[in-house]
């Protein structure tokens, strides 16, 4: 996966296309989110992308971690503190910004939307999935929901 990553982290440098659908991010901020999901590890992490939007392109400025605060196996589900969420929201438009999207790891797991997801997400802001097996780091995506289909469609995403 870093292979296709650094391709496009190539490709967006030189200005040759973003096309629609993209989540770009810094390597210090993706570096962020995987070393809180082996942190984590077993139990899934969860956290905020705060940034800009530049049409259906979204940038992320800055990764803030949350605690998981599922009442339950949080090896499987996660829950996002919602004064976290406030406080993230209300820090980012201080400087100009707004919550892009959320993160959360999939422990043992694909990096893919579950089922569980899809029945809480909000359409328009970007879902980054990060899949840690066995105390590693395997893979990372990006999607969006789609409330109007009922589906996550798959963001490209941009190291910088």
């Amino acid at each position: 996966m870093f292979t296709r990553l650094r391709l496009k982290m190539v490709i967006y440098y030189f200005g040759l296309f973003v096309k629609e659908l993209t989540l770009i991010i810094s390597k210090t901020s993706l570096d962020e989110v995987i070393k809180h999901a082996l942190e984590t590890y077993p139990e899934e992490c969860c956290g905020l992308l705060v940034g800009k939007k530049e049409g259906e392109k979204k940038v992320v400025i800055k990764v803030v971690r949350s605690k998981n605060v599922y009442v339950g196996d949080r090896s499987k589900r996660y829950m996002i503190d919602a004064l976290d969420i406030y406080n993230a929201e209300k820090d980012a438009e201080k400087h100009g910004l707004m919550l892009i999207g959320v993160y959360h790891s999939h422990p043992n797991y694909l990096a893919k939307p579950s089922a569980y997801d899809a029945e809480a997400a909000w359409s328009s802001i970007s879902y980054l999935i990060v899949s840690i097996r066995d105390k590693r780091f395997d893979e990372v995506t990006a999607w969006v929901f789609d409330k109007k289909n009922e589906e996550f469609l798959k963001e490209d995403i941009i190291v910088v």
